[in-house]
């Protein structure tokens, strides 16, 4: 979608007139005794002027198909008059598709729609477009000087990779379409380890615009880890402004976003969490709260400018605070233990407590349903997680049983009851689009099941090929986008790893790269691709953007 502005830039003369030729009394022919330089060929006759208008601009969301209108008048003079004139237009920024060469409209007007290019990152790209009056096709005679107008293309994000399973929603649904097989590496950056040190680690990375953000630290012979750091990257090429040491007394934990502040949640100490600017590293604010180096707390969550998270001394608490000052609007006790971070809809905030989904008023605080799991019973589920906002009004979780493992369970939301549990046991890191979940289940044959929202039932599966047929271990997350289903797989050893991509039309592998993780997707659709060498801790990131 594009917009037009009526802003007129002063004509500008882009013709010249023919010079005389020869003519004059006798010339020197004394020094002719070899071959001559032949004169140039004659440059076309007459004027040419165009007239653009300018600057131009336009919106576009990241990858989506748009154009912006570049117009304006032309008009030929003199010798020009009635002869054939082309227009070239070349982009000086690298930000639209050029239409290339082609013939003046005879009404004297031009009016060109320039294809954004689909692979830009989010921001504003300014520079200018070049026009050329040409006299043939090529574009080997040209009317003088090219004229210039500038543009204002700003690409809006697709929102960032904020926390555990992407939003607030947990979804892990990246709302655009990535073509794997044009995926190719940007850039790649491995955690530096020390010495002293047994091996070098990250964790699980966050986005802001135009950056990516990863804790890294190293695990000492004595199973302790120390050095921890928060790195920043350009999303661009890799290169970091800023990095923020952790006390080697305190525990850092996989950093959070509101896609603009990184937020750093650290326990064991009397600051739970510091807000960052994530292209500065400038402090934002600090939240103050006294934890014990074991308080059960993940990256925040946010919706509607307030995060959601826990804390307490024991991450015993559900907080809610403004995103962008820190400032507390209500802190209430939490049920159970869990490993997790809130979920966010416009009205309530959600968590997993064991056997039930507990529910309140996201602007009190305020308890209002805890929605009973029959098909759980009672155990603190092992792992990270989150409850799943489902897309007909459910949510979606997981249903532990000690001993039998997790199973996926749908909520009604309006009715505070349960709706369905699945057969088969799943990876806690699932994703949801489109009516469709997308869950990965292990054991004797790995498979990724297509699960129908409405009642649970499997619409289809996938299983390595036949050569991969070792790959028998869900490594990292799901992630889906508009057709397309990303996870990691491993073999029984932990010796190879693979990231695959699956055509949900087709229902059948399309792409796949080698070493597993986790996946983050941020609001420009560069992917990144977290993994390790095989059997140990994740220490990489790789940058892949389409081409």
């Amino acid at each position: 979608m594009a917009s037009r502005h009526a802003g007129i830039l002063a004509a500008v003369l882009v013709g010249f007139a023919l010079a005389g030729c020869g003519g004059g009394g006798g010339s020197d022919s004394g020094d002719d005794g070899g071959s001559s330089t032949p004169p140039p060929a004659p440059g076309p006759s007459g004027t040419v002027t165009i007239t653009p208008r300018g600057p131009v601009t336009a919106t576009a969301t990241v990858g989506e198909t748009a154009t912006a209108i570049l117009e304006g008048t032309w008009k030929a003079s003199d010798g020009a008059a009635g002869a054939p004139v082309h227009l070239k237009v070349v982009d000086l920024g690298d930000a639209f598709n050029a239409p290339g060469v082609k013939p003046a409209p005879t009404n004297g007007t031009f009016r060109y729609e320039l294809a954004i290019r689909n692979d830009l990152i989010a921001g504003m790209h300014a520079d200018r477009l070049q026009i050329t009056a040409c006299a043939d096709t090529a574009c080997s005679q040209t009317y003088g000087t090219p004229v210039q107008v500038d543009y204002r293309i700003e690409i809006t994000s697709l929102g960032e990779w904020e926390t555990l399973m992407r939003d607030a929603s947990h979804t892990s649904y990246v709302p655009t379409r990535i073509d794997p097989a044009r995926l190719k590496l940007a850039w790649e950056w491995t955690a530096p380890m020390a010495p002293s040190a047994v091996e070098s680690y990250i964790a699980r990375p966050t986005t802001t615009s135009g950056s990516l953000l990863v804790i890294s630290g190293n695990t000492m012979s004595d199973g302790s880890q120390r050095g921890s750091t928060v790195v920043q990257f350009d999303e661009a090429d890799g290169t970091s402004r800023w990095n923020r040491p952790i006390s080697d007394e305190l525990h850092g934990v996989a950093p959070g976003s509101n896609g603009k502040l990184v937020y750093l949640a650290k326990v064991g100490g009397n600051e739970l969490i510091t807000a960052l600017d994530g292209k500065t590293g400038a402090v934002a604010f600090t939240y103050a709260e006294t934890t014990q180096p074991l308080a059960t707390t993940l990256a925040p969550s946010r919706r509607d400018g307030t995060m959601y998270f826990f804390a307490g001394y024991n991450g015993d608490e559900l907080h809610a605070a403004n995103a962008e000052t820190g400032v507390r609007d209500w802190a209430m006790p939490r049920v159970g233990l869990l490993s997790a971070t809130p979920t966010i809809d416009d009205t309530y905030v959600y968590y997993p407590a064991g056997q039930t989904i507990e529910m309140l008023d996201r602007r009190t605080g305020a308890h209002v349903a805890s929605i009973f799991d029959p098909s759980a019973d009672g155990t603190p589920l092992p792992g990270s997680g989150a409850v799943v906002l489902g897309g007909r009004g459910n949510l979606i979780a997981r249903s532990y049983r000690d001993g039998y493992g997790a199973r996926l369970s749908s909520f009604s939301i309006a009715d505070r009851s349960w709706e369905w549990t699945t057969t088969s046991n799943y990876n806690q890191f699932f994703a949801v689009a489109d009516g469709v979940i997308y869950a990965l289940r292990g054991g004797y044959s790995l498979t990724l099941d297509a699960i129908d929202e409405r009642n649970g039932q499997v619409l289809w599966s996938w299983s390595p090929p036949a050569e991969y047929a070792t790959q028998k271990n869900t490594l990292g997350n799901v992630v889906a986008t508009q057709g397309m289903v990303f996870f990691g797989t491993q073999d029984n050893t932990g010796g190879t790893s693979w990231v695959w991509a699956v055509d949900t039309a087709q229902r059948k592998d399309v792409w796949r790269t080698p070493g597993a993780g986790y996946i983050v997707i941020s609001g420009s659709r560069t992917v990144y691709l977290c993994s390790g060498p095989p059997g140990g801790l994740m220490n990489r990131v790789r940058a892949l953007r389409m081409r």
